[in-house]
């Protein structure tokens, strides 16, 4: 049965890391442009405080690390990946909505036309190391001993992000 996944594959584990991850990665976000343009700048396709991008590295990261890996490799491996995926995230999205959702022309260090900058590549590998090092582990801890209710809370919070997002989408 589905439920009886355990650890770090058990469902409700991987739906709270994609709610946490893509919440994160909004935060970060949002604070990050807002400092920029010295205002308040809401990042995201979504009307819910998500970026789905974050959560989906939340369900490919456990496949290539787990706690054991030593830190600075999921720093290198994990800043390395981040790289490459949004250079080519960046293309493909400019290829597909013919504009370009990000750029990094105003950091140093930048390439490829501003699509991605050592700096932004290093908060990634941050970032990593904090969801393989912390999030993970304190997820599949509190299903480990919250159980259903630990399942019945991610399912209420997701349930939640759902229902408001296709709300706000009708307005």
């Amino acid at each position: 049965m589905f439920y009886n996944l355990k650890g770090r594959y058990a469902p409700a584990v991987v739906a709270a890391n994609f709610i946490i991850c893509g919440f994160v990665g909004w935060m970060y976000e949002t604070a990050l442009t807002s400092l920029v343009f010295g205002r308040f700048a809401e990042r995201g396709v979504l009307h819910v405080p998500l970026l789905p991008i974050y959560g989906v590295f939340a369900l490919v990261l456990p496949l290539f690390f787990n706690q054991e890996t030593p830190w600075p490799k999921v720093f290198v491996l994990g800043t390395v990946g981040a790289t490459v995926f949004e250079l080519i995230a960046a293309f493909l999205t400019e290829a597909v909505f013919h504009r370009r959702l990000w750029d990094y022309l105003d950091w140093p260090l930048n390439f490829f036309d501003g699509r991605i900058s050592v700096g932004s590549s290093l908060i990634f590998g941050g970032m990593i190391v904090l969801f393989i090092k912390v999030i993970e582990p304190l997820t599949g801890y509190m299903r480990k001993n919250g159980g259903r209710l630990f399942d019945i809370a991610v399912l209420m919070v997701a349930a939640g992000a759902i229902l408001g997002e296709v709300y706000l989408s009708m307005g």
